[in-house]
């Protein structure tokens, strides 16, 4: 039980949610037991799990509940958000994820930092030791950028810019809202971030430090798209590094592109190493860089795809991983069994994985998450 005694009817609980229906209802149980002043908006985004039903059928026997339903032609976690602040009636809220991954418990924390008069608190979760390696080195990577972005221009930030978890004054988020709201990406999933991005430089922020938990039903909505996002909020250069990551990794014409840069890069690297040339084309050599090439990369990301499944960003650096591997290995076993020639065959290998890499890749089926 939460040992929360603030005047919970003063803030909302804002609860964006897309396909929730096994968690909504446990969790506004709780938050029903934990503050039964408060005022919880739940923010659905178009669920077709029955998510919306549920919530209206809870808000007929609790009238502290209420349903925004959103345009399905609006679609985002930012948005969802943004519009849940923009229709809190209360002075203060805190928005929380409905999956249990931000405790329900610790809302009451939130909203004292909020009441000891900040203007932002931040749940900071404690502990990423539990996360996947990929999704950490994700989290990581977008909290560097962010932060990078944040202090170069000088704007309020915190140790975890990425956070779902907050809380603050609704006039003050509101305001910016109203007078950002076109550089918002509404589209995206890191509202805090927008949030910081355009709050008053001597905006007053505290931080929270929570465990973060596990979700208790359904599936993580993380995707590649959520990396992408957070890439094109970091102004400019932000927007080009997203535009350079989506093709090179996430369509098959970038990845084939990224694997011959790769492979053109390490020949040219090692002909200016050893001072071989580019002669003495021959058959053999033509044919077996071929079959060497073409065996090694399609084995191989067969292999992968049959037991690691991964799409996205994650897929498209497997696929250049392992092409660029099969043409050092293809390289390297090549040069072995052709010591005797005057000149290291190089061409013939290179051409054989390009090949190989563009099969493989035409032939893969990778969703633009």
């Amino acid at each position: 039980m939460s040992d929360w005694h603030g005047s919970s009817g003063d803030f909302t609980i804002v609860l964006p949610t897309l396909n929730e229906g096994q968690n909504i209802i446990p969790m506004l149980n709780i938050l029903s037991e934990l503050y039964p002043s408060a005022h919880m908006l739940v923010v659905d985004d178009s669920s077709v799990d029955g998510t919306q039903e549920k919530v209206q059928a809870f808000a007929e026997t609790s009238p502290n509940v209420s349903l925004v339903k959103r345009k399905p032609t609006d679609r985002g976690l930012t948005a969802s958000i943004m519009d849940g602040i923009f229709l809190t009636s209360t002075p203060y809220f805190v928005v929380l994820d409905a999956d249990f991954q931000h405790p329900p418990e610790e809302v009451g924390r939130i909203m004292e930092g909020v009441l000891d008069g900040n203007d932002l608190v931040i749940g900071v979760r404690k502990d990423k030791s539990g996360l996947q390696f990929a999704r950490k080195v994700s989290s990581w990577s977008a909290h560097k950028m962010a932060s990078a972005y944040l202090k170069a221009r000088r704007q309020p930030w915190s140790r975890d810019n990425m956070s779902g978890f907050f809380g603050g004054k609704t006039d003050l988020c509101r305001r910016i809202i109203v007078e950002d709201e076109l550089r918002f990406q509404r589209q995206g999933f890191k509202a805090l971030f927008d949030l910081l991005k355009f709050a008053p430089k001597d905006t007053k922020i505290v931080e929270v430090e929570y465990d973060f938990g596990e979700r208790k039903e359904g599936t993580s909505k993380l995707t590649s798209k959520v990396v992408i996002s957070i890439m094109r909020q970091c102004g400019l250069g932000g927007k080009a590094l997203a535009a350079l990551t989506t093709f090179f990794l996430l369509t098959m014409l970038g990845r084939f592109v990224a694997a011959l840069l790769l492979g053109l890069l390490s020949t040219l690297l090692f002909l200016g190493l050893t001072g071989e040339v580019w002669s003495n084309m021959i058959i053999l050599p033509i044919v077996m860089s071929f079959l060497l090439a073409v065996g090694y990369v399609v084995i191989a990301n067969e292999f992968w795809s049959e037991r690691r499944r991964a799409v996205g960003i994650t897929r498209g650096l497997q696929i250049v991983a392992t092409s660029f591997s099969g043409y050092i290995l293809n390289m390297g076993l090549f040069y072995i069994v052709a010591t005797e020639m005057p000149s290291f065959q190089i061409l013939p290998t290179f051409l054989g994985f390009g090949i190989a890499i563009g099969w493989d890749t035409i032939g893969s089926s990778i969703p633009n998450d």
